[in-house]
C-alpha cells in the first residue's frame, strides 16, 4: 500500500485511545444490524482491535482478519481468544490480498476503506478472492451528499489524510459501483456521513 509506513506510523499511536474513540453506542449498533448478515469464511480488512468482534454470528466458519499496525492486532488478539471460530490474525497492508481466488464468502470493513490508496485496486482484490455468492459488508464515513458539506470536505482532505490516515471525500458507493459491484446501502446517519452497506459483485457482463 502506497504511503503504508505512514498509516502503521499513525495507527501505532492510536492504538491504546483507539477503543474510547469508536466505542459509540450508535458505531456498535449500526455494526451489530449490519454484521448480523455476515456467514461463512470472513475476511475483514483493517480490523483494529477488534471492535467488530463482538457483533459476528457465532456460526461463522473462520474469521481472517488483516491490519497495518501490529498494536491495534495485539488488542484484537486478546478479544479474539472467547471467540468460538477459527481466528487468524495478519500484520500486512490490504492493497493487494495474498489469498486464492474464491477463498472467502464474507468481507468487512468497519472505517478502513477509507483509508486505502486505491480503492479499485482492492475492489478487484475483493472480487477475486469471494466465492460466488458473496458479499461485502461495509461500515465508512463517505463524502457527504450536502454540497456545502462536500466541498468543505474536499478543502479538509488533504490534511485529514496527513494527520488521521484516511480520506473526508471518498464517494465509496460509487467506487464500488464503478468496480463491478451491485450496492445496498443498508443506513445512513450522521447527514448521509456515516452508511452501513452491503456490496455484491456483478457477473462479469452485467455491471
Amino acid at each position: 500500500m502506497a504511503n503504508s509506513e505512514r498509516v502503521q506510523h499513525l495507527y501505532d499511536r492510536a492504538a491504546k485511545r483507539y477503543d474510547a474513540v469508536t466505542r459509540q453506542a450508535t458505531l456498535n449498533a449500526l455494526r451489530a444490524r449490519l454484521l448480523s448478515g455476515a456467514f461463512g469464511d470472513v475476511l475483514e480488512l483493517g480490523v483494529g482491535t477488534g471492535a467488530t468482534f463482538a457483533h459476528y454470528p457465532l456460526s461463522l466458519h473462520s474469521l481472517t482478519a488483516l491490519d497495518v499496525s501490529g498494536a491495534m492486532l495485539r488488542g484484537a488478539r486478546v478479544k479474539a481468544l472467547p471467540l468460538p471460530f477459527p481466528v487468524r490474525l495478519m500484520q500486512r497492508d490490504f492493497q493487494t490480498l495474498p489469498f486464492p481466488e474464491g477463498s472467502f464468502d464474507t468481507a468487512v470493513s468497519s472505517l478502513a476503506l477509507c483509508g486505502i490508496p486505491d480503492p479499485q485496486r482492492l475492489f478487484s482484490e475483493l472480487r477475486r478472492v469471494l466465492r460466488p455468492g458473496g458479499q461485502l459488508l461495509a461500515l465508512e464515513h463517505v463524502r457527504p451528499p450536502n454540497a456545502l458539506l462536500a466541498s468543505v470536505a474536499n478543502l479538509l482532505d488533504p490534511l485529514f489524510d496527513h494527520v488521521v490516515g484516511c480520506h473526508l471525500n471518498r464517494p465509496t458507493s460509487e467506487l464500488l459501483h464503478n468496480a463491478g459491484f451491485r450496492v445496498e446501502v443498508r443506513e445512513r446517519r450522521l447527514g448521509g456521513i456515516l452508511v452501513a452497506l452491503k456490496a455484491t459483485p456483478e457477473q462479469d457482463g452485467s455491471a
